[in-house]
């Protein structure tokens, strides 16, 4: 089948499922183009794909879900029997339905999904969960996924028949509210203004930086992590409590799963 162009559409606030990606991109011999939305501005893009084109889709679990905010954006992506492959990254817990959900979104939108890959991580609220995976090892199984579906590509000459099967529930579990939200601290901050430009929901006032809008925050930490001045923070007591929970249910030595 001949595919012209690799299309990268992700959404990752703290760079970690960004990185499993371009492992995965990396094996695939196409030239790429890419969609980062959780950059605001590339939010009202549209776009629509062809059938010689390979998107390839990669969202951080939130809640055994696919993000809320992805999905609004996705609205903009439409396909056209357009082949296409998952990525999802979690931190260590379960991925529960966000495969299954995906898969669906996207199906609905044009898509036909070829490969799915779940990739345990670093958990983004509770960084000792999972403590700095990806490895080299975690990578080079997203570059072996990679090679999968490249592979994949050049071989088959329609993927007309193709009914990829990937675990998940419906109706899905419900989704959740964030554990935490960041606040700003008025000692540290310089209103650099970052975090209200990186701030994938809008959720932090332009006119006062040191607020976060409850109603949009997502806990995606994104304003944490991009701060110079270490002005945007959480609750070590809040933080703290999370671990102590999360660590009845999760397992930082969880195995990448790949569905091909």
């Amino acid at each position: 089948m001949k595919i012209s162009e690799l299309k990268l559409i992700y959404f990752s606030p703290t760079g970690t499922t960004r990185k499993v990606l371009m492992d995965v991109a990396k094996s695939i011999d196409l030239k790429s183009i890419s969609y980062d939305l959780t950059i605001k501005k590339e939010m009202r893009q549209e776009a629509k794909f062809s059938s010689s084109d390979f998107a390839l889709f990669a969202i951080p679990v939130y809640y055994g879900r696919v993000p809320d905010l992805f999905l609004e954006y996705l609205n903009h992506f439409t396909g056209n029997n357009t082949p296409a492959a998952i990525v999802a990254t979690y931190g260590c817990r379960a991925y529960d339905d966000a495969l299954l959900e995906l898969k669906t979104e996207l199906e609905n939108r044009g898509f036909k999904v070829i490969g799915a890959g779940a990739f345990p991580v670093e958990h983004s609220l509770a960084p000792t969960i999972g403590y700095r995976r990806p490895t080299k090892e975690d990578l080079k199984s997203a570059s072996d996924f990679g090679i999968e579906l490249n592979r994949k590509l050049k071989q088959a000459e329609t993927f007309d028949d193709v009914d990829l099967t990937v675990p998940g529930n419906s109706p899905y579990n419900p989704y959740g509210k964030p554990a935490f939200f960041p606040k700003g601290d008025s000692t540290y901050c310089t209103e650099c203004m970052a975090c209200v430009k990186a701030c994938p929901a809008g959720a932090i006032s332009v006119d006062n930086p040191r607020k976060t809008d409850h109603k949009k925050c997502i806990g995606c930490l994104k304003c944490v992590h991009i701060c110079k001045p270490k002005a945007r923070l959480v609750s070590p007591h809040k933080v703290e409590k999370l671990i102590k929970k999360l660590d009845k249910v999760c397992d930082s030595n969880k195995q990448a799963e790949i569905f091909l």
